[in-house]
């Protein structure tokens, strides 16, 4: 890059890395905490279905046959 391209490149960069370390939290606990909350979706998810009866899924392509059922 050349000139201001370059100057605006590590602005947006440094930008980004400012808006992702504001609270000076480190990167991988971010990436941990996100873990634990779609583990949480997921299983939320799971008890909705449980407790709403369970869910049938059922395809049938020629002579393969695919039966899933979650209570």
């Amino acid at each position: 890059m050349r000139g201001s391209a370059c100057r605006t490149a590590d602005r947006k960069g440094a930008s980004l890395v400012a808006s992702a370390a504001r609270y000076g939290i480190p990167g991988f606990v971010w990436f941990l905490i996100w873990v634990v909350v779609c583990i949480l979706v997921i299983i939320l998810l799971a008890l909705l279905i449980h407790h709403f009866g369970g869910a049938k899924f059922n395809i049938t392509i020629g002579h393969f046959y695919l039966s899933i059922g979650v209570t």
